[in-house]
């Protein structure tokens, strides 16, 4: 009975890790970016990218934001809105974006509402938190200021006109989407 249980439960929990499906509603979300700008998803006039990083302890997603910054923010100028987002709180937020000269708005989501909206949730365990910390020096809790361990995983979501129409999520942290893809992807009609 428990094997039928798991084997009914798991295409769910598949399905959760791939993220919002392409054609779907932009989530209603009050975010705000590290500026204290607010920024709205749905009422975008061009493309929004949303960049979803782990966090500014992850040398992947640093690389990777360091290379839309230098590779792909001057071929979207004017097609389309840039935003990468973690559950970093905003002061760990602004140190990265003035640490590796992000010139894009950065949002800081510390409860995770946006991780949840686009369903790309990573929950850490306690066991890889603490190794994280006493290992590696990474404490995601103090980053956060919050303890539910939650990070995104890395994926990258494209909306127009109040809908989601690209999506790349990956479960494995060291995976990013390539730039020549979302550059595709945005000069699409």
């Amino acid at each position: 009975m428990k094997l039928l249980s798991l084997l009914l439960f798991l295409p769910y929990l598949t399905m959760a890790m791939e993220g919002l499906s392409v054609g779907s509603k932009v989530p209603e979300l009050e975010l705000k970016d590290i500026e204290g700008n607010k920024v709205d998803l749905r009422a975008k006039s061009k493309k929004s990218i949303l960049v979803f990083y782990r966090g500014s302890w992850c040398p992947y997603c640093m690389t990777q934001l360091k290379d839309l910054k230098k590779d792909l923010l001057s071929k979207i100028e004017g097609k389309a809105n840039l935003y990468a987002i973690s559950v970093d709180k905003q002061s760990t937020s602004k140190r990265m974006r003035d640490k590796f000269e992000i010139n894009f708005p950065v949002i800081s989501d510390p409860k995770a509402k946006s991780l949840k909206a686009f369903k790309i949730v990573n929950k850490l365990d306690e066991a890889l938190v603490k190794k994280y910390k006493s290992a590696y020096k990474i404490d995601v809790e103090a980053d956060s200021g919050e303890k539910h361990h939650m990070v995104a995983h890395p994926a990258v979501f494209i909306l127009s006109k109040g809908k989601l129409v690209f999506k790349d999520v990956h479960v494995d942290y060291k995976q990013r989407t390539e730039n020549s893809k979302i550059l595709s992807e945005i000069m699409k009609d």
